[in-house]
């Protein structure tokens, strides 16, 4: 049987917009499932372009797979657009991974220990819509949470988000709106914040090694970490304490290269999403199940989103997430699950 590439792409709403401080408000996910099959058996992976942190969106990455089919199934993924190129990715190691009989968690060399899960909150106006989000968070199971920060919706409320819960595991994600002399910076770093996240403009290296070096809270490089060529040199320089990887962005293969490089240089490990389906979740799950990768910021993905590719469960314990024990991914893919909700907006089946 000939290798084939299965393109489905998805439309699902949120149950409720979700803003950050560089791409506005998001009111759906446009995703795009990426399966590779060989001999019978499918690979799945997840492009999961997001605005203000990816150039392209889901239209370029069909057109893109669609185009190159022949080249994707020969393994060159050269030109690809990277949410793209790391959905491919994503997919041949899940494929390998099941075909092998292998949770994709112990394929990556991760041990299958459970992830501590994380809620991100999006920005919000007021600090009491803040605490009612993480509240709402907290009493779906979540131990920990990272809220989205600008100028001007920062400190209170944080504050009131440590106020109402003094025991929650509480981060704050800037997504690179503020300046290097912000005083914003020396009151947060009263707050015994779990990290702050790319506080600083994705290519001020510079400024967030100096950051990171004055303050007592982590320093957490996201956007700067965004690229192959971006989180080597967020790791060779320290220019943090934690670093962020996307699955979604680097792949399978660039997160483990990018995870080794950490360990080697000291530097703790964050694994994080796109706010993504299934597929993209499990993914970074495996990915987290290893112990440098102290921080996540996943959580079971029908709580924003209001359809999925599968019906796993993702059932919390005591504010973990287990990745799953079966071959690869380790969870059943069908994305009738989504299209019976009305999220599907087209199909594609391609031979090489």
């Amino acid at each position: 049987m000939a290798p084939s590439l299965r393109l489905v792409d998805l439309r699902i709403p949120l149950r409720r917009p979700f803003a950050n401080a560089a791409g506005g408000a998001v009111a759906e996910r446009r995703v795009v499932l990426v399966g590779v099959s060989e001999d019978g058996t499918t690979g799945w992976g997840e492009a999961a372009p997001y605005p203000g942190i990816t150039a392209e969106d889901a239209d370029d990455v069909w057109e893109a797979l669609r185009e190159r089919a022949a080249q994707v199934l020969g393994g060159d993924l050269y030109g690809l657009p990277p949410a793209a190129a790391a959905a491919v990715d994503q997919a041949r190691a899940d494929l390998s991974a099941r075909l092998e009989g292998t949770p994709l968690w112990a394929w990556t060399g991760g041990d299958g220990r459970p992830v501590r899960a994380c809620a991100a909150i999006g920005l919000e106006n007021s600090p009491d819509e803040t605490v009612r989000r993480v509240g709402r968070a907290v009493e779906a199971g979540m131990r920990a949470v990272k809220i989205k920060i600008a100028p001007g919706r920062d400190l209170e409320h944080l504050r009131a988000v440590r106020g109402a819960f003094p025991d929650l595991s509480a981060a704050a994600d800037a997504n690179g709106a503020y300046e290097r002399g912000d005083p914003f910076f020396a009151a947060a770093d009263r707050l015994d914040l779990a990290y702050l996240e790319q506080p600083l403009a994705a290519g001020d290296m510079d400024g967030h090694a100096a950051l990171s070096g004055r303050l007592l809270t982590p320093v957490c490089l996201d956007e700067s970490a965004s690229t192959p060529a971006g989180a080597a040199e967020a790791i060779e320089r320290r220019a943090g304490g934690i670093v962020s990887l996307k699955p979604g962005l680097l792949g399978v293969t660039g997160v483990k290269q990018m995870i080794a490089k950490a360990e080697a240089n000291g530097m703790a490990v964050k694994i994080g999403g796109l706010v993504e389906t299934s597929v993209g979740r499990a993914h970074a799950l495996a990915l987290a199940a290893r112990p440098s990768a102290r921080f996540t910021d996943l959580t079971p993905p029908r709580l924003m989103l209001t359809a999925d590719a599968s019906r796993h469960p993702w059932e919390l314990a005591d504010g973990f997430l287990a990745p799953p024990e079966g071959p690869g991914l380790g969870i059943d893919i069908d994305p009738a699950d989504a299209e019976t909700a009305g999220c599907v907006t087209r199909r594609l089946l391609l031979t090489a």
